[in-house]
């Protein structure tokens, strides 16, 4: 997808952004539709700006919901992104809007995933407004936190008002036709 696709999701989102957060000036919106849980800011937020990068999800070859990280156990990544041999290559970590996406328990999460899946190269937690994006570096073992980098230590925030800047941001490390 072109960063253009990428940047016109980040701006058919923004509205339910900021009717959940409307500014400094006012207080949080609980009555939001993207405030409802998990599923509404999926829903709302993360799926449309995933269909902008390209992804197709409802297409169990490109994209499986609530994937079992180790078959028969309860660990499930909220997005698993796969290649065009079916391999995981990007996790997603959803929480809800009101949720810190880079909150420990989150993260811990991610790295506990990361570890039983080989084949990822990237892994996200995002409220639908932030990501935190992290890379796998082949430098080191699969099982060392080092390995995983952190891509930008700027957050990367879907409120802002430079959509391009952001749309470029998020092409650059989860575009489909990356993994292809």
């Amino acid at each position: 997808m072109s960063i253009r696709e990428v940047e016109a999701a980040i701006h058919q989102v923004q509205p339910r952004i900021f009717e959940y957060d409307p500014g400094p000036r006012r207080d949080l919106n609980p009555n939001a539709p993207a405030n409802n849980h998990e599923a509404s800011t999926r829903y709302l937020i993360i799926d449309p700006i995933l269909r902008g990068l390209g992804w197709d999800l409802s297409d169990p070859d490109d994209c499986v919901v609530e994937y079992k990280v180790v078959p028969g156990y309860q660990w499930a990544v909220d997005y698993a992104l796969l290649d065009d041999r079916c391999r995981p290559v990007v996790l997603v970590e959803a929480k809800r809007i009101d949720g810190y996406s880079d909150d420990e328990k989150s993260l811990e999460q991610l790295y506990g995933y990361m570890l039983e899946v080989e084949t990822a190269k990237v892994i996200v937690s995002t409220n639908g407004q932030y990501w935190d994006i992290e890379t796998r570096d082949k430098r080191y073992p699969r099982d060392d936190r080092r390995g995983w980098v952190v891509e930008d230590e700027r957050p990367l925030g879907l409120h802002w008002w430079d959509a391009e800047e952001t749309a470029q941001r998020l092409h650059r490390y989860l575009d489909r036709s990356k993994y292809r």
